[in-house]
């Protein structure tokens, strides 16, 4: 009887283990689709992100490992890469715990997923450290409509006293394909969002500021990600990301051995630790992505559909529109000048006039 009884326990054991690794987790709009996979040692992985397949049933037969070594780490596709352990790769997350020990392992534990409002999906996915009281979530939100997935986590534990948090990414991505051409947005002052593309190499290509309040000013945290080519406007295989932040950030993108790129994005954690007390959520900032196969024209418009319709106060409103006079004149002007101006705004249907003086004082003559 007791051999009857372990031998029952040891076949629903390997029941649960054989479906831990067959856990395909769709995350798709109306053109686009990121993959998550559960292997059968419990981590949550990338397997795929490009256009959406026909059956969700197909994702099924997407190859859920890369070819690896023994003494690999097998952390490449790694969908919340954990610092410390076995990972060689750049960490998404980084903590130390109360004891002192600064390595962290995460396990999938569960995963649900929900209808927001129509046509906008959630899904949830709950990670574990098997060691300590160390909870990690991540969010999916995908909305069909304008093919724009927003991605963020939230960090939580139940540890003795507070956890050091050194670096908590918004998102990690994972992306195969032959090469990379990496699009990115800088400037200064009358010279904002230059276009500079680069194909990535081997290593890791960092864009990041530590400006502030002020991230934008000479590197907004903006990037265009062409594969296996450089994409035109209406030609090409682009993925185009934002992070939703307007402090101290870091977009990185990692070339690992296998040639496969790995993306991290977040709050940067230059000067970034934070005390996370038990039982307190830490929330990250969300990343907002999107797959195009026609172009950087399709991605960009993608993103834009977005913002007006789920950011911007009535985004897809009429707006006043407004003439300053700053460029104009500058610091030269009189009443003839500003009237000049009234009457030619008038006649372009310009609804109102803003005077931009006053912000050097008395310092120029009027």
């Amino acid at each position: 009887m007791k051999l009857f009884f372990a031998t029952l326990l040891l076949a629903f054991a390997g029941l649960h283990h054989t479906a831990l690794g067959d856990i395909t987790i769709p995350i798709e709009t109306q053109r686009t689709a990121l993959v998550l996979r559960v292997d059968t040692a419990q981590n949550l992985l990338n397997i795929y992100l490009g256009k959406r397949l026909q059956s969700k049933a197909d994702y099924a037969s997407i190859p859920g490992n890369v070819p690896q070594q023994d003494t690999y780490s097998y952390m490449y596709q790694s969908a919340y890469t954990p610092a410390g352990g076995r990972n060689l790769l750049e960490p998404a997350i980084q903590a130390l715990h109360t004891d002192g020990n600064p390595s962290l392992d995460l396990k999938y534990v569960r995963h649900e997923t929900q209808t927001v409002s129509t046509g906008i999906q959630l899904t949830t996915v709950y990670l574990k450290d098997p060691q300590y009281p160390f909870e990690v979530k991540l969010f999916y939100k995908a909305y069909s409509n304008e093919d724009v997935i927003e991605q963020w986590s939230s960090i939580r534990h139940s540890e003795k006293t507070a956890v050091r948090l050194h670096k908590y990414a918004s998102a990690n991505l994972y992306i195969p394909a032959k090469d990379y051409y990496l699009t990115h947005f800088h400037g200064e002052w009358a010279q904002e969002m230059r276009p500079d593309e680069t194909p990535l190499t081997a290593g890791i290509t960092v864009l990041d500021s530590k400006l502030g309040t002020r991230a934008d000013l000479f590197q907004p945290p903006s990037f265009l990600l062409s594969l296996n080519k450089p994409a035109a406007e209406e030609t090409g295989e682009v993925i185009a990301g934002t992070l939703a932040w307007s402090g101290n950030y870091q977009l990185a993108f990692e070339i690992d051995p296998l040639h496969h790129l790995r993306v991290l994005a977040g709050i940067n954690p230059y000067a970034s630790d934070y005390s996370l007390a038990p039982g307190r959520d830490f929330v990250t900032p969300a990343l907002l992505f999107t797959y195009s196969g026609q172009g950087k024209g399709l991605a960009s418009r993608n993103l834009h559909n977005w913002a007006r319709k789920h950011r911007i106060p009535q985004g897809e409103g009429n707006r006043l529109t407004l003439l300053n006079n700053w460029e104009a004149t500058y610091f030269d002007f009189n009443e003839e000048k500003l009237t000049t101006l009234f009457a030619d705004a008038k006649k372009l249907g310009v609804d109102l006039f803003l005077l931009d003086d006053g912000w050097f004082a008395n310092k120029y003559p009027r």
